[in-house]
């Protein structure tokens, strides 16, 4: 039986995770897996430093046979945060994507070539935008989660300005969890990031998910390649 240990920022992504990402998982290869998902240690909520995130996964790693995956937010990623390639991705690289991936490789190759663990069964994943972005796959997870027809409108005028959900966000200030929150405080409601967190997400569903959101799939892809191996 295989192994996947997935490690997210905080408790939305445990509760989404838990009830959308394992079914599939286990659906998709046939057969029942092991899979963990727990927030990073040492945090209530958002990214640590790396000093303290790579003994954690380095504890993971070492359990040998155990597939270890990450989920973080690429813009909670910050210069006191000491992650590896840091400056190559997010000083020197402009497109976001490419930033991401560098701090996937770095991360990888810190584990490999500075602890010296064996990371092939370590798949590093860097979301662009947060969690929230996922959540503008599809309309229908916010009609069934909000009445207002204003809500509706302006949550659809943000997904109509970007070419996929991933790229929702324009700077840390305008990530989609709080595009999402001005948007209800502005009209009377309130943002309740796990609960409702997970209400949009299991409407809108995963397939829905993979469909518009290709860095997430790629992710999923690699996920499912790994456990079948």
């Amino acid at each position: 039986m295989k192994r996947v240990h997935c490690i997210v920022e905080g408790q939305t992504e445990v509760k989404v995770f838990s009830t959308l990402l394992i079914p599939y998982l286990e659906e998709k290869v046939g057969a029942y897996v092991d899979i963990r998902i727990t927030p990073i240690k040492h945090t209530g909520g958002g990214i640590v430093k790396f000093s303290k995130l790579k003994e954690e996964l380095r504890n993971h790693l070492l359990d040998k046979g155990k597939i270890v995956t990450t989920f973080f937010d690429y813009y909670g990623i910050h210069p006191n945060l000491h992650f590896p390639n840091y400056e190559a991705a997010k000083v020197k690289q402009q497109n976001p994507i490419v930033g991401a991936k560098l701090l996937e490789e770095g991360m990888s190759n810190y584990l490999s070539e500075e602890l010296g663990l064996d990371t092939r069964y370590f798949i590093p994943y860097i979301q662009l935008h947060e969690f929230e972005a996922l959540l503008f796959s599809s309309s229908e997870g916010f009609e069934f989660q909000y009445d207002d027809v204003k809500i509706l409108d302006e949550l659809q005028k943000v997904r109509n300005r970007f070419p996929n959900p991933e790229d929702i966000n324009d700077s840390p200030e305008t990530a989609p969890s709080k595009r999402l929150i001005k948007i209800l405080k502005a009209n009377g409601e309130a943002y309740n990031k796990v609960a409702d967190g997970e209400d949009i997400a299991t409407i809108v569903g995963l397939d829905t998910i993979l469909q518009k959101c290709p860095r997430f799939k790629q992710w999923i892809s690699e996920l499912i390649a790994k456990i079948q191996e």
